[in-house]
C-alpha cells in the first residue's frame, strides 16, 4: 500500500507558525539519518540542524504499521532507518519510499471518530467521546494514547490553539471572548494562559504573525 497511507503531511526546515502538533512526525536530517518523534503539546524550540530538515507527519495509529505504539515514542525522538543523505525534497521522496516497505495495519475506527469530533468540538467532554464511539472511558483513552500518542484531553487541548487560531484569521481584531467560548475555554484568561504555556506567545501575537505571513 503506499505510503500516503501513513503520512498525513510533510514540511521542510519548519512550521509556518510556532504551534505544537499532537501528532508522531518522522524527521530526516541531511546525513540521511531518521528519527520518530513523538507528538507536542508545547512547542519545540531550538535552532535547525545544519542541511535543513525535513519532517514527515504520520497519521494516527500509523506508528502501529511501523511495530510500536506512538506512545512509546518520546517527544526527543528515537532513531528510525536511514535513507540516503541529500537535498530536502530528495530526503522526502527517500523517507516516502522507505515508508512503503511497512505493512499497514488497519486504522482504530473509533479513535478516528473521536478525532474528527474532537477537531469539529475541541470542547467535547470525554464521557461523551467515548458514548459516541461504543468504548468506555478507559478503553477510549488506552487506545487514543496507542494511536496518537496523547491521551484526549490532552490532543483536545492542543487542538483548541489550533481551531482558535483558524477561528480569528478572518477577522482583523478578533474577539477572543468570543473564540474561547466556541472552542471550549472557560474564558478568555484561560485562552490566553493556554497559549503562553504552549508557545510562549499570546493568541495576539500568533494572529499578527499569520497575518504577515498570509499578506507575504
Amino acid at each position: 500500500m503506499p505510503a500516503s497511507t501513513l503520512v498525513k503531511g510533510s514540511w521542510i526546515d519548519s512550521a509556518p507558525l510556532p504551534l505544537p502538533y499532537p501528532a508522531v512526525d518522522l524527521l530526516v536530517f541531511a546525513d540521511g539519518s531518521m528519527r520518530l518523534a513523538g507528538p507536542e503539546v508545547i512547542v519545540r524550540a531550538g535552532p535547525l540542524p545544519p542541511g535543513g530538515l525535513v519532517g514527515l507527519r504520520l497519521r494516527p495509529s500509523a506508528c502501529l504499521s511501523l511495530g510500536l505504539g506512538a506512545d512509546e515514542v518520546p517527544l526527543d525522538g528515537i532513531p528510525f532507518g536511514h535513507v540516503a543523505p541529500g537535498p530536502p525534497r530528495s530526503r522526502l521522496s527517500s523517507a516516502l519510499a522507505y515508508l512503503n516497505q511497512f505493512s499497514v495495519r488497519d486504522n482504530d475506527f473509533a479513535v478516528d471518530s473521536a478525532i474528527r469530533m474532537l477537531h469539529a468540538d475541541p470542547g467535547t467532554p470525554i464521557g461523551d467521546l467515548a458514548a459516541a464511539v461504543g468504548l468506555s472511558e478507559r478503553q477510549l483513552r488506552r487506545r487514543f494514547s496507542v494511536a496518537v500518542g496523547l491521551r484526549p484531553k490532552a490532543y483536545a487541548r492542543v487542538t483548541r490553539l489550533h481551531t482558535a487560531l483558524r477561528l480569528a484569521a478572518g477577522a482583523a481584531r478578533p474577539s477572543w471572548a468570543d473564540i474561547a467560548q466556541e472552542c471550549g475555554f472557560y474564558d478568555q484568561p484561560h485562552l490566553i494562559a493556554e497559549f503562553r504555556t504552549a508557545t510562549g506567545c499570546s493568541p495576539t501575537a500568533l494572529h499578527g504573525r499569520f497575518l504577515q505571513s498570509r499578506t507575504a
